[in-house]
């Protein structure tokens, strides 16, 4: 037969297949119709059987995916939210629960786990500490993250051999611990002193001057690498302890003959007191108080005189030496106070301050008692002031951003005194970058003691006297400035009624601020504050001008345009009334007339700040409700009825005086 012949398959008896060989190209193995030249030796209904087959194998193949698909599926549905199944850690099942419910349940599991007891003995004693008793814990948040993840991989293969693992096996999921040294060793040192007389080297004893030599002590300790790993043995396999406890003989390295060098060293550290200064001032140091920090170091590599080694405890004593002279070398920075001369001027220098740095004293003294004694300058940090006379520039002040007028002409003597000092006190203030400036906290609490009087003042609502009466005077010129600065108002209190002083010179209602100190708490009342949103310093200027209150702030280039709205008025609100006040306190046969006759109003003004570009940086409405209020009469008890309020015919008898406040 030639290469080229067409054969029959092996099985399929060659049906068929000479009778048309002629009619037939030969075709070669490298034909790319050389299959189908195979296949189509084969008769008809073997190619229909092997077909079947093959579909059945495909089909089966697929139908088994789908099945295995829809398993997966399921059984992620199912375990949605939950750990997946056969799951276990430390020997709990939490296959199926919930993550709070698994938590739970492996919470109980460790705290059975830290109370059980693990039992040593030795020489008719027993030890049974618990497992947090030798500093064991368990983190159970990781080993439930563990087991709550697994099954959850990122990977959808990873997830598949996972699913399949769980479906076949189970998967226990270690439960991780630590053991915390220092609580061990504590119990370690409690058993060796149980064991007998504890074993130590030869030692320094000091007691202020007096220096002795304890002698070594040979004894029985605790193996502590053993136990250790008997611990951590107990631990991973989750199986209590109960053994023989390991011990040593303890052999000292130091004896007391080897002490000899170090305790003449010693001797000759307490010989002298050391004197430590700061600028003019003196103090010494006692060997007693510095005695108590010298410390004995034993290299446990080596034994004999050179085991041994002093050093003194600098941290302790960087300690003793702040309680001692902390507070004697502190000075509190001094910042300058700022006025404006075409720019920030210094009108008092400010002054540096200085702390003392406990470290590098202590390292000092620590020198000197272990050297020739020397004197020791205590070494201190140089605090500068925030506001520097030598760096003004530093605060960024450069221009004038706004400006604040009131008219307080006719005022009494006392309103008068009273905006003068607030003006004053106020002159000078600084906001930092960031920071929010506050009426209260810039006057400070207002008191006869800073120069305030007696005015008249309202209070609740109405007007009496108190000492500061006319403060609000002030507050409201700066409430002005601010406004035309373009600074955000964080804080704004408009009075409960008009008063002619605001509505002078151009300004109408709604352009006031009040501001209240209450007697027992004055830096909880009602506040003008408002922010500084640059990134420099603002200078607040405040003077009074014959009866002009001015108020100007200086700061940065800000570049904004600041717009002033006009206000909108409502109709007045007409009084509903006059009002009599009885006083109890005051004297029989007076009535004051306090308050004419004033309307009501309502007033609103829009301020808005735009950028170098035009956009709004910020906008704000300012609403005021001024109440109206009819005459008003004080009265004595007495006098009670008598006033006009009540049909009477007393329309005042006396004076403001006779009014108790």
């Amino acid at each position: 037969m030639q290469a080229n012949e067409p054969r029959d398959l092996p099985g399929f008896g060659g049906f068929g297949a000479a009778s048309n060989q002629t009619d037939r190209p030969a075709l070669s193995r490298s034909s790319p119709r050389f299959q189908l030249n195979l296949w189509g030796s084969v008769s008809a209904t073997t190619q229909r059987r092997v077909s079947r087959v093959m579909t059945r194998g495909l089909t089966g193949i697929a139908l088994a995916a789908l099945i295995f698909v829809v398993v997966l599926v399921g059984f992620r549905l199912i375990y949605g939210g939950k750990v997946y199944p056969a799951i276990s850690v430390a020997g709990v099942a939490l296959g199926g629960m919930p993550r709070d419910e698994a938590s739970a349940a492996l919470t109980a599991r460790t705290a059975q786990l830290n109370a059980e007891s693990v039992v040593f003995t030795f020489e008719g004693q027993e030890f049974r500490p618990t497992l947090a008793e030798l500093g064991v814990s368990f983190d159970t948040e990781r080993s439930l993250g563990e087991a709550y993840d697994y099954g959850r991989e990122p990977d959808a293969v990873d997830r598949l051999r996972v699913a399949r693992h769980l479906l076949q096996d189970d998967h226990p999921v270690p439960l991780y611990a630590s053991i915390d040294q220092n609580t061990l060793n504590g119990w370690f040192d409690q058993i060796d002193q149980r064991l007998g007389l504890v074993p130590h080297d030869a030692y320094l004893a000091i007691d202020g001057t007096e220096i002795s030599v304890e002698p070594e002590v040979e004894g029985t300790v605790v193996n502590r690498d053993v136990v250790s790993q008997q611990i951590m043995a107990t631990v991973m396999d989750l199986v209590p302890t109960n053994t023989e406890l390991p011990v040593v003989s303890w052999i000292p390295n130091v004896r007391s003959g080897d002490l000899q060098g170090v305790e003449a060293q010693v001797r000759s550290a307490l010989s002298k007191p050391i004197e430590v200064r700061f600028k003019d001032e003196s103090w010494t140091i006692q060997p007693e108080q510095i005695s108590q920090f010298i410390v004995q170091d034993n290299d446990k590599s080596r034994v004999g005189p050179d085991a041994v080694s002093l050093r003194v405890d600098t941290v302790a004593l960087a300690a003793f030496l702040s309680t001692q002279y902390a507070e004697a070398v502190y000075l509190e920075p001094v910042n300058a106070e700022v006025g404006w001369n075409q720019g920030p001027v210094s009108v008092t220098w400010s002054v540096d301050g200085h702390e003392m740095r406990p470290e590098a004293f202590a390292d000092e003294v620590a020198a000197s008692l272990m050297g020739n004694h020397g004197n020791v300058e205590i070494p201190v940090n140089v605090l500068k002031p925030e506001v520097d006379s030598n760096n003004l520039g530093a605060l960024g002040i450069t221009t004038p951003l706004g400006r604040g007028d009131s008219n307080y002409g006719g005022s009494d003597y006392g309103r008068a005194t009273n905006i003068g000092v607030g003006a004053n006190l106020l002159n000078g203030t600084l906001v930092a970058p960031g920071g929010t400036f506050s009426f209260n906290q810039s006057i400070g609490i207002i008191t006869e003691e800073l120069g305030y009087v007696e005015a008249r003042v309202i209070m609740a609502e109405r007007i009496g006297k108190g000492i500061g009466g006319g403060i609000c005077q002030v507050s409201t010129t700066v409430f002005r400035a601010a406004l035309r600065a373009g600074m955000p108002i964080a804080e704004w209190w408009p009075h409960a009624q008009r008063i002619s002083f605001y509505e002078r010179d151009g300004w109408g209602p709604g352009y006031d601020a009040s501001i209240l100190q209450p007697d027992e708490d004055p830096m909880s009342g009602g506040d003008l504050k408002f922010e500084n949103p640059t990134d420099s310093w603002l200078l607040i200027e405040s003077y009074v001008d014959g009866s002009h209150v001015v108020v100007n702030i200086y700061g940065p280039e800000t570049k904004w345009d600041v717009q002033l709205g006009d206000a909108s008025l409502s109709d007045p609100i007409l009084p509903e009334g006059d009002i009599e006040i009885v006083n109890e306190g005051m004297e029989p046969g007076c009535v004051v007339h306090t308050e004419l006759p004033l309307d009501g109003l309502a007033v609103s003004f829009t301020r808005t700040v735009l950028d170098e570009k035009g956009e709004i940086l910020r906008e704000f409405s300012f609403d005021t409700y001024f109440k109206a209020n009819g005459n008003v009469f004080i009265v004595s008890p007495d006098q009670q009825g008598t006033s006009p309020a009540k049909g009477g015919g007393n329309a005042g008898n006396c004076d403001f005086s006779a009014i108790p406040y």
